[in-house]
């Protein structure tokens, strides 16, 4: 029998420059990414973004602005070290939220829950494609090709 797909939420923020909140992962020096992660049983989609952008990085005053319109999935590469939890699954099934939230990287609180990310700050969207884990890169191609002009749309009211 495959594996299934374990269900996600991805969380891009934007800031009133219209850069991205990423951060360096624990556990991948190097690899910058967007906060993500699972939703619990009986968990409402976009309340689940919510908690998990909370317990990942404190924010909690965010405007939601767009969600990507179908879930994204993605198979976890042969050779990464998985968790206990996640070894059952074959990748991670994704929902995407795009944030506004204009506070400053500094102000992010990375240890309310277990610490996923050694640091966070905001850089252009288009960057992330250079600092994501090459497994991830093709959802990464897909949040920035729709999540851009909405980006751009929001600011360009907002201004």
């Amino acid at each position: 029998m495959e594996k299934p797909y374990r269900k996600n939420v991805g969380m891009v923020v934007f800031n009133s420059k219209g850069d991205v909140l990423v951060g360096e992962r624990v556990n991948f020096k190097g690899s910058w990414q967007f906060p993500q992660g699972g939703i619990d049983d009986e968990e409402e989609i976009l309340a689940a973004a919510k908690r998990e952008l909370y317990e990942e990085v404190g924010i909690e005053d965010v405007i939601k602005v767009s969600e990507f319109p179908e879930w994204i999935d993605y198979d976890f590469p042969e050779t990464l070290k998985l968790n206990k939890k996640l070894k059952k699954f074959k990748g991670q099934t994704q929902k995407w939220f795009l944030f506004y939230w204009d506070g400053k990287a500094e102000e992010c609180r990375l240890d309310l829950d277990q610490k996923e990310f050694s640091e966070v700050r905001f850089i252009p969207f288009e960057t992330c494609l250079d600092t994501i884990v090459p497994f991830k890169k093709t959802v990464y191609k897909q949040l920035l090709s729709y999540f851009m002009p909405e980006i751009q749309s929001y600011l360009g009211k907002k201004n």
